[in-house]
């Protein structure tokens, strides 16, 4: 559990009169294992708990957090992290409850709750702070997903988009890996807590290394659009890490079921690993600024393409038909363009990519240097017609 009073309750939910944490605290629960586990992920989420924990048994060490939230103090990491689940589990908690806590089933059957000293609450009130709820959860859960990016950029020393680069190494209190087999915590995917005198970049690189387990890590590394932000470029879906994670299915079905058959896989793999190196690293392997451009000209209409493939194809952003058909008709117009594209600058191509590029679809083979095209002198068939050694198998004709 991550809330234990209503005092922290208030901190996210001012105007809530819940007087014992007791009458929410299943909603809590709830909260916490069917919407929060999964955007940390177990490890981190185990290790968020840990730390709560000590919070709870040190001394005054709910009090001294709550302080701290309300005036403002600058916190550690973890204690940050707290205070942006907390108010992911507040109102989604809150949400949760509000249909249930608003009917009374006893012995004489269901009725509608009421209090001496408060009015009754029509459906429409119901429905509109239900409905507030809901948004201020989906908010929260974006702000965590921005910040455990922007840690995880922090802590990263090489290129945070290039999935090459080594993951922060995660420690615990003895100092060794929390990866090591000595440990056992380490074996069950846990991490332990961090201690009060931690080092800020510590904690925030021991947050980073558990989060990169979790299913909502915002770096779809094997993607040529790997992440919201690089999507927010094409398509504007309001920088919603929570929504990117949602469209992730639809982004592989076109990518390799839509993209892939036209360009070929091997050259699409190539323009996805260009795509996650720095510009260094893509001027090493080319012979010439020029190249750099001509890769960076091709990786960008192909995200174009896929974008409004994405547009015309998922059902997770909220577009009008005669939109979603704008859409799908740009996207074969930007698939064709592409391809024309790449046939047109196949010669312009540095080698590693014409390598790649062999194997597609579009690719033209080229006459050997030194002879004309068409010239067919150096002609040698493998079958000859008349030879000694030829055979005709003749079939008898079928009556009408």
């Amino acid at each position: 559990m991550l809330i234990s009073t209503t005092e922290e309750l208030r901190l996210y939910s001012p105007a809530n009169a819940i007087d014992h944490i007791d009458t929410i605290q299943g909603y809590i629960a709830s909260s916490e294992k069917d919407t929060l586990l999964e955007k940390l992920g177990t490890p981190l989420y185990e290790a968020l708990v840990k730390y709560y924990r000590d919070l709870r048994n040190s001394e005054d060490g709910i009090s001294t957090f709550i302080q701290s939230v309300t005036k403002g103090e600058d916190m550690p990491p973890y204690a940050q992290l707290l205070t942006v689940c907390q108010r992911i589990i507040t109102f989604d908690a809150l949400g949760r409850a509000i249909d249930i806590q608003a009917v009374s089933v006893n012995g004489s059957g269901v009725n509608i709750s009421t209090a001496d000293d408060y009015g009754k609450a029509d459906d429409k009130a119901i429905a509109a702070y239900k409905s507030t709820c809901i948004k201020e959860t989906h908010a929260a859960i974006n702000a965590l997903l921005v910040l455990l990016e922007q840690w995880y950029k922090e802590v990263t020393p090489t290129n945070p988009d290039n999935p090459l680069a080594p993951a922060p190494a995660a420690t615990v209190p003895d100092g060794s890996p929390s990866g090591s087999s000595d440990d056992s915590s380490a074996d069950s995917g846990s991490a332990a807590a961090p201690s009060a005198d931690e080092d800020p970049a510590t904690e925030k690189a021991e947050i980073a290394a558990l989060w990169v387990q979790s299913r909502y890590f915002y770096l779809a590394a094997s993607l040529v659009i790997p992440s919201a932000t690089v999507l927010q470029e094409y398509l504007n879906i309001y920088d919603s890490r929570e929504k990117f994670i949602t469209m992730l299915p639809d982004l592989r079905y076109i990518q390799e079921d839509i993209i892939a058959p036209i360009i070929g896989e091997d050259f699409l793999d190539y323009l996805i690993e260009c795509s996650q190196k720095t510009d260094n690293s893509v001027l090493a392997v080319c012979a010439s600024e020029k190249d750099v451009k001509l890769l960076r000209r091709i990786i960008h209409k192909l995200r174009k393409a896929v974008a409004h493939h994405l547009e015309a194809r998922t059902m997770q952003l909220k577009t009008t038909d005669p939109r979603r058909e704008t859409a799908r008709n740009e996207a074969v117009r930007l698939t064709t363009d592409l391809s024309e594209y790449l046939q047109q600058h196949q010669p312009d191509m540095p080698e590693k990519a014409l390598e790649a590029f062999a194997s597609s679809p579009l690719y033209v083979a080229t006459a050997p240097s030194g002879s004309p095209a068409g010239s067919d002198d150096d002609y040698n068939p493998s079958f000859q017609n008349n030879s000694d050694d030829a055979v005709m198998f003749v079939t008898p004709a079928l009556p009408l």
